[in-house]
């Protein structure tokens, strides 16, 4: 392997630990949201914010996560964390160079590019949009990558 490519992989990798690291934040939240009272000591908090006026979706964003139960906070953590560890196999699998991780991002993000587009369609964002874009790029680099190392 060139030290280009090293590098490339290394980029990736960092890339996935840093997407699982933010994912288990999430997961986090979602489980404290499980408790009795933190929902609504964070509906209480947000109803003090001043964000009512003028952020119709934001409101409309809150008001659907407090019709969540503890079932449905649980379940999205959950599944949030069987994600970060697929990130972080892909991400330490990368980082230590290793061909069946190569196959595995391509597979992970090969199937997950649906749903980032169909999002996209959805609730359209530059950020969703900048995803969409990071995550074809290493698709493509990684198959070239395996093609060429055939």
């Amino acid at each position: 392997m060139t030290g280009s490519s090293h590098r490339a992989l290394r980029v990736i990798a960092a890339y996935k630990l840093a997407k699982a690291l933010l994912v288990l934040l999430a997961a986090a939240a979602a489980f404290g949201l499980i408790g009795q009272g933190n929902l609504q000591a964070l509906s209480d908090w947000v109803m003090e914010l001043p964000i009512h006026h003028g952020h119709r979706p934001l409101v409309r964003l809150i008001d659907k996560l407090f019709e969540f139960g503890p079932r449905k906070f649980l379940a999205i953590g959950i599944v949030l964390c069987v994600y970060a560890t697929v990130f972080v196999v892909e991400g330490w699998g990368l980082w230590r160079e290793k061909r069946w991780a190569e196959y595995l991002t391509v597979v992970v993000t090969a199937s997950l590019i649906p749903l980032e587009v169909w999002e996209i369609f959805r609730h359209p964002t530059w950020l969703k949009v900048l995803a969409l874009v990071v995550n074809v790029a290493i698709l493509i680099y990684l198959i070239r990558l395996l093609r060429r190392e055939r």
